[in-house]
């Protein structure tokens, strides 16, 4: 009877590690075809360059820098309970300080 639950158990560790490495594979199989078709660029958002932010309202913010963001644990604001704030300057020199979430898209201008 021992041998029986041996067996049993074997046969559930191997079709464990079958799994992971299996799943491993098409993942990488899926990354690689990923690659080919749409790659991935490493650039991002930069300061000291000029944008146009549109918002989800509408609205945007034309010729703008980006000075950085406002993170939750770093936030002076008590009423901003938000995950996090995007701070830019305007052409006119004022900052202003947007809700990450409320953003549709960022453009080079």
């Amino acid at each position: 009877m021992p041998d029986i639950w041996a067996i049993i158990v074997s046969i559930i560790i191997l079709m464990v590690i079958y799994g992971y490495i299996s799943s491993k594979i098409s993942d990488r199989k899926k990354k690689k075809l990923r690659k080919e078709t749409v790659p991935e660029i490493s650039d991002s958002i930069k300061t000291g360059i000029n944008y146009n932010i549109h918002l989800s309202d509408g609205r945007k913010f034309e010729d703008v820098v980006i000075v950085g963001s406002v993170e939750s644990e770093d936030e002076a604001f008590s009423f901003a309970g938000y995950e996090g704030l995007l701070v830019f300057k305007q052409q006119n020199g004022k900052k202003v300080y947007l809700k990450k979430p409320s953003i549709r898209y960022i453009e080079e201008s």
